[in-house]
């Protein structure tokens, strides 16, 4: 993509990840790819481009449908000195490679007392784009709570490239997780190497009255809120998590420190989510607060348009979180959800 000055390039999102592959693997001749479609096709959203060309096929290959068996292989891999990548197309699927890279990769180098380690990184797609229940879900509360293992999920394609260099270059198992709506998104990504470290939570837009905080594609979502809210006279803080695992809880802290009213966001289910995490360690730390979550309605991501756009977070629910937390209000949104869970569960 065209768009380049001294210090940055403008590319897509699947292009970021594509060239941060290519330069790890030119300098770490161990690192592999694996996964379906990744070969000659360049990938299911072409975020492999022309690495196959590069690097041929006894490094970038393709893989059966199988993602338990491709899981396990990697994890083996990983142990016996290679730097394995495997890309799980749709993140639903990663349930299937679950015991390989909970019960052995992520645990590896505590049952084996540091001596075996495990530099995996699985990347997967999330979210919801038109194709139903199956290849819609964000599981990635899930995986924070597994020992062991580091979670990130980037947002634009400067971070995409960022994280994952940084990724692969770890000695222990990473989940990268990508949104098929961020692959067609451009951005500005630094035309020198940069690394994104793991863990720290990035300030995205600055404000004085609620902290807004979010991840991957739903931080696009809150920046819109946060614009729109701005024409109120309502001033939110935007904070991007970037890592889920481990989880920046100081950058979070000192911002809700400062605003006392905390919205979190999230495209998966509210129930043991990331929004519930944030505001439980705030609360141990004892922080003054008001709180809201917003997060998919506990209904199955439907394909169809109207039904999907129901269900899940948007700016404007993201506005009606911070107005009513700020100026409660007889409409609160747990009733508006309400609603909308009998229309979508009766076919409304």
């Amino acid at each position: 993509m065209s768009g380049e000055t001294s210090t940055s390039r403008k590319m897509f999102f699947n292009e970021a990840i594509a060239r941060a592959l290519a330069e790890e693997m030119a300098r770490d001749p161990r690192i592999m790819l694996l996964g379906q479609d990744i070969g000659s096709f360049g990938g299911p959203y072409k975020e492999f481009s022309g690495l196959f060309e590069r690097f041929g096929p006894g490094r970038v290959r393709d893989m059966p449908v199988a993602e338990a068996a491709m899981t396990g292989l990697a994890v083996g891999a990983a142990a016996s000195g290679l730097r394995p990548l495997i890309n799980i197309t749709y993140m639903d699927f990663l349930m299937l490679g679950l015991d390989p890279l909970v019960n052995y990769g992520a645990k590896a180098k505590f049952k084996s007392g540091g001596q075996i380690r495990i530099p995996l990184v699985i990347k997967t797609t999330a979210g919801a784009k038109g194709q139903g229940v199956a290849h819609s879900q964000c599981l990635e509360a899930w995986l924070m709570s597994v020992p062991g293992l580091k979670v990130v999920a980037p947002s634009t394609p400067a971070d995409a490239y960022g994280l994952m260099k940084s990724a692969l270059r770890e000695e222990g198992p990473v989940v990268f997780i990508d949104h098929k709506r961020l692959f067609p998104v451009a951005g500005e990504v630094p035309v020198a190497e940069t690394l994104t470290p793991l863990g720290e939570a990035l300030l995205r837009r600055p404000g004085a009255d609620v902290t807004i905080v979010s991840h991957s594609w739903m931080t696009r979502a809150a920046l819109q809120a946060a614009t729109s809210l701005a024409g109120e006279g309502l001033s939110a803080e935007v904070i991007e998590l970037r890592s889920l695992a481990p989880l920046d809880i100081e950058t979070i802290s000192a911002s809700v420190t400062r605003t006392a009213a905390l919205v979190t966001v999230e495209e998966g289910q509210l129930t043991c989510g990331v929004g519930a995490e944030i505001i439980a360690r705030l609360q141990e730390r004892g922080t003054s607060m008001a709180a809201a979550r917003v997060g998919a309605l506990p209904a199955p991501v439907s394909s169809n348009p109207v039904l999907e756009a129901a269900c899940l977070p948007s700016a404007e629910r993201i506005a009606s979180a911070v107005r009513g937390l700020l100026s409660p209000h007889p409409s609160s949104t747990e009733e508006d959800r309400h609603d909308i869970l009998t229309q979508i569960t009766h076919g409304n």
